[in-house]
């Protein structure tokens, strides 16, 4: 097995989010090779170039439907206060900004069917909420629904095709959201959905004579699916629904389908659905890679009847384009971000299990494991949880796992319950006043690993992020004597502190989620790590950005200082310029070299 550098593993670069001129002949898209994803441009040549070389990353990219504009978002030090701005495609040097106030932040959501307005969420007015913006390009913006009360944010779904209507969805909680239709000339708002608040509701398009929407929902039902909305009759109809959560969905027009992704057990299918008769094909290839692009977004291009732009993501792939041809199922490589020397797919690809829980439930896992482990013997391993806590750990590419992997430690990725991916019923357990059953399930898969072979009890370490960071100390103060060492990245550490200084447009969504902060304020402290310092007994490596608007760096400041106070050993690595994530080359390497360090010295030596 050869040894694996794990600095140039981490400067492995990916390229996502294809977005196409009209013409098809022009493709903008998202590259990192400089250290940071920027916007890159293929012209009508072939000829690839960047189009952006900011120090910040650029967190999205869209082609205008009218072909003058390439629009992208960007923030500072990940502070997630997302400005527009917009590339004039006549020659790409010209840079506007439609946005400028860096204190604010502005959710791009898209475009009118003929590219003059963009739509876009904003928290412009006040900091704790968002409302709905129209702005045509070169005027200034304006606003069109206002949010209040106990409704902080909006989200553009669709415009219309003869541009009088706007559907959007109202926020009500962290899953569900009432569907409404704004009338452009009049500002009057309309219901779409029911009032029992019994669904989500996400990316729609308006019909080609703008009688429906076709929009992804789970309305009433356990997984999400496609479905037809008479807009006259407020009657919803599923036109595909299966035993898996629908991702994302892009119309072609010209054959009058939609291309679909499907979440099967964590990894992605490609679909397509004809909208004549319903009739739908999943495909086989690409096998055991996920659609989720590296920025965690969506996208494709569809380029013609046979050929589409996607992003495949795989444990062992990082993030590239690649041109798909739907007739003989087979694909190459748009523009490789990465022409190194590690050989990709000879890396490790992880098995997908399950173990039972204390209430005999089945809980998924994906396995990775070095190439010599064997049952039976002294194995070192790695628990990773994911945040969320509706994320999903799915295979997609971390250099950092790869190197662990590398030098001998397996890997056990769970999607404990409350993960996405498996159904609202299974979401939904482990809300409130059930948060800790989550972290039961930890300590079954520990007891899994341990009792089926594949590791010793002595070096298992435990590792998180934001809500996994949660779990993470969760684990190592409600079972300390299990753990080897553990990795706690911007997670939560007082749940009540956390709700004091979270962005404020958020605390609605994480009380709907975590509990009320005021009402149910003794359920919150119960389980929070910071009244539990006594009981950490693990070596703990903490690391945080400043700028991170979601968990606060007072969070991990509070951690750390208790920590230390008790004489408990910690270590804290910290970053000035990066938010709830770590983007910059530079820190990412840091971090992940830290990461490294710390457990193969827990768990090697």
């Amino acid at each position: 097995m050869t040894n694996l550098d794990i600095k140039e593993l981490i400067k492995i670069p990916y390229s996502c989010s294809p977005t196409s001129s009209v013409d098809n002949k022009r493709i903008a898209y998202l590259n990192n090779k400089s250290g940071t994803p920027q916007v890159w441009l293929c012209d009508e040549n072939n000829v690839h170039k960047a189009l952006t070389n900011y120090k910040e990353r650029v967190a999205l990219v869209s082609w205008s439907p009218d072909d003058k504009w390439i629009l992208f978002s960007i923030d500072k030090g990940g502070d997630e206060n997302f400005q527009i701005k917009l590339i004039d495609t006549s020659d790409y040097t010209n840079i506007i900004s439609l946005s400028d106030d860096m204190s604010v932040r502005n959710d791009f959501g898209g475009w009118s069917t003929d590219g003059s307005t963009i739509v876009y969420s904003s928290n412009k007015r006040n900091a704790a909420y968002f409302d709905l913006y129209t702005q045509k390009i070169n005027e200034e913006p304006k606003l069109v629904y206002q949010t209040s009360n106990n409704i902080h944010s909006v989200a553009f779904q669709a415009y219309s095709n003869d541009l009088k209507k706007i559907v959007f969805t109202e926020e009500r909680t962290n899953r569900y959201q009432y569907l409404k239709i704004l009338d452009v000339e009049s500002g009057n708002i309309t219901q779409l959905s029911d009032d029992n608040l019994n669904g989500g509701f996400k990316q729609a398009i308006f019909s080609e004579n703008d009688d429906e929407i076709i929009i992804i929902t789970n309305e009433g039902k356990d997984f999400s699916g496609i479905a037809r909305l008479n807009l006259k009759s407020k009657k919803l109809s599923y036109i595909y629904l299966e035993d898996h959560e629908m991702e994302f969905f892009k119309m072609d027009s010209e054959n009058y389908r939609l291309i679909f992704y499907i979440n099967d057990r964590g990894y992605s299918k490609l679909g397509i659905l004809n909208l004549l008769n319903n009739d739908s094909k999943i495909f086989d290839n690409p096998h055991e890679v996920t659609f989720m692009e590296p920025t965690y977004g969506w996208g494709a291009c569809v380029l013609d009847e046979s050929n589409i732009l996607l992003t495949i993501n795989a444990t062992n792939q990082n993030g590239e384009i690649i041109k798909f041809n739907l007739d003989t199922q087979k694909y190459e490589f748009f523009k490789k971000a990465y022409e190194g020397n590690i050989q990709l797919n000879n890396l490790p690809k992880p098995t997908l299990h399950s173990f039972k829980t204390f209430d005999d439930r089945d809980i998924p896992f994906f396995f990775l494991k070095p190439d010599n482990f064997k049952q039976g013997e002294d194995n070192p391993i790695l628990i990773l949880i994911h945040g969320g806590p509706e994320g999903q750990e799915r295979p997609t590419f971390k250099p950092e796992l790869q190197y662990l992997v590398n030098q001998g430690i397996g890997i056990l990725l769970p999607n404990v319950r409350g993960s996405g991916g498996y159904g609202e019923e299974y979401g939904h357990l482990d809300d409130t006043y059930k948060r800790m059953d989550s972290v039961k399930d930890i300590e079954y898969l520990w007891k899994w690993v341990v009792d089926s072979g594949w590791a010793s009890k002595d070096k298992i370490a435990v590792m998180g992020g934001s809500y996994g960071g949660f779990m993470t100390l969760s684990c190592i103060t409600v079972y300390p004597d299990l753990w080897a060492a553990a990795v706690e990245l911007y997670g939560m550490v007082n749940m009540v502190t956390f709700f004091e200084h979270t962005a404020s447009y958020r605390a609605q969504h994480r009380a709907y989620e975590y509990g009320d902060p005021i009402k149910d304020r003794k359920l919150l402290e119960d389980i929070s790590a910071i009244h539990k310092i006594d009981q950490i007994v693990t070596p703990l490596l903490v690391l945080h950005g400043d700028e991170d608007p979601r968990v606060p760096m007072y969070e991990t400041e509070q951690l750390v200082s208790e920590m230390k106070e008790a004489g408990k050993q910690v270590e804290f690595v910290r970053f000035l310029d990066e938010g709830h994530g770590f983007v910059k080359e530079p820190n990412r390497i840091k971090a992940y070299t830290s990461i490294a360090e710390f457990l193969t010295k827990y768990l090697l030596q």
